[in-house]
Parts: C-alpha cells; sequence; structure tokens
C-alpha cells in the first residue's frame, strides 16, 4: 500500500466520522421557507391548481395613456364583495358597487372606472358576448374593437362625445371575466385598467 492510499483512506475515515456525528449540511439552509415568504408578505397566497401562488405585496405596472408611456407602483387589493384580488395602482382605488359588481375608480375622477364581474367558468361567451354588443348600441350603431393588447379575449368599444365607453371579456378558464370600462378621449386609462385587470386572481 502505497503512502498517497494510506492517506486517502485516513481522510474517508475522518469524514465518514465527522458525518456521524452530525456535520452534515443543509442543501436548503439558504433557500427561504414557504412559511417565511407568507409572513414576509402578509400571508397573502393564492390558489391555483394544485400549487399556492404566492403574491407579493406590491409591485410596479407598465401602462400607456394617450401614446405617453407611464410606469405606477400597484398595490395587492383583495376585494369584499367577490372572491378575487389584484394590484391596484395608486391613484386608483377598489370598491364594491352591488353584489356581484366591484368597481375600480381613478380618485381624483370617479367618473373614471372600470366595472370588473367575475362570470361562471361554464359561461357562455356566445350569449354574453350578444349581450355586451346589444347594451352598446343603447349608446351608439357603431361598434368597434379597442386597440388594446387583449390576451385570451375579445373587446367590445363605442363612443358618445367625449365618452369612451369599452367592455372586454378575459376568457380565462380558471377566471372569466367582463369588464366594464367608462373612460374619455383626453384621459384615455383603458390601458392601465386593463393592465390592472390582467394581474387578476380568483380564490
Amino acid at each position: 500500500m502505497t503512502c498517497w492510499t494510506r492517506y486517502i483512506g485516513c481522510v474517508t475515515f475522518a469524514a465518514f466520522l465527522l458525518t456521524g456525528c452530525g456535520t452534515t449540511t443543509d442543501e436548503n439552509a439558504d433557500e427561504p421557507q414557504e412559511d417565511s415568504i407568507k409572513e414576509e408578505n402578509g400571508g397573502n397566497t393564492s390558489q391555483r391548481g394544485n400549487r399556492n401562488k404566492i403574491r407579493l405585496m406590491e409591485q410596479n405596472l407598465q401602462y400607456t395613456m394617450n401614446g405617453e408611456a407611464k410606469e405606477k407602483t400597484a398595490f395587492l387589493k383583495k376585494s369584499d364583495n367577490q372572491p378575487f384580488s389584484l394590484y391596484v395602482m395608486q391613484q386608483f382605488k377598489l370598491s364594491a358597487e352591488e353584489p356581484g359588481k366591484d368597481i375600480l375608480f381613478l380618485i381624483e375622477d370617479d367618473s373614471i372606472y372600470m366595472r370588473i364581474e367575475l362570470l361562471k367558468a361554464d359561461v357562455s361567451w356566445d350569449d354574453v358576448e350578444e349581450n355586451v354588443q346589444d347594451q352598446l348600441k343603447s349608446i351608439s350603431e357603431t361598434i368597434r374593437d379597442p386597440s388594446l393588447d387583449i390576451e385570451s379575449g375579445t373587446g367590445f368599444e363605442v363612443e358618445s362625445g367625449d365618452d369612451v365607453i369599452t367592455s372586454i371579456l378575459l376568457k380565462d378558464e380558471k377566471a372569466p371575466v367582463r369588464l366594464t370600462m367608462f373612460t374619455k378621449k383626453d384621459k384615455d386609462y383603458r390601458d392601465a385598467f386593463l393592465e390592472m385587470a390582467k394581474t387578476l386572481m380568483k380564490g
């Protein structure tokens, strides 16, 4: 047996003794535990599928208003009226309107707002779209597609003087939503409303 073989054997034996004495390394020691993350974030978690999705208390949202790019801090808010939460930018406020309907309005001008209605999972989109168009036609016969980045949904829009009324159907299987925005040509908060609505999570 060479001296190197003896040396390696001694080192291996010493390592075995140390392991047996409890000098082990926890591979997850530097990873934050879920309970501590929940505590740091005020315990705000939402269930989607079989996994808990942890939501931070705030995040920045980017949107465009009358052609100008903006970014604002939004804070996580939970509806007291419907089972959902979403991020709300500082200049807006979430409030219950009536059972099954919330509104998200501009604090400095509450004529600028968005109505939020959660729909049933088995909703008939054809019926909802027909209802939306009938309501909009009572305002104007000219219905157009809104120039917004709508993911997995459809939109309808009419104008009446300076007022712009926009209906958007977000066809998410887990959280289908009907949105109705009331804005003005010189106060185009449609994209801001939509970006906040995209953060909506049911539960």
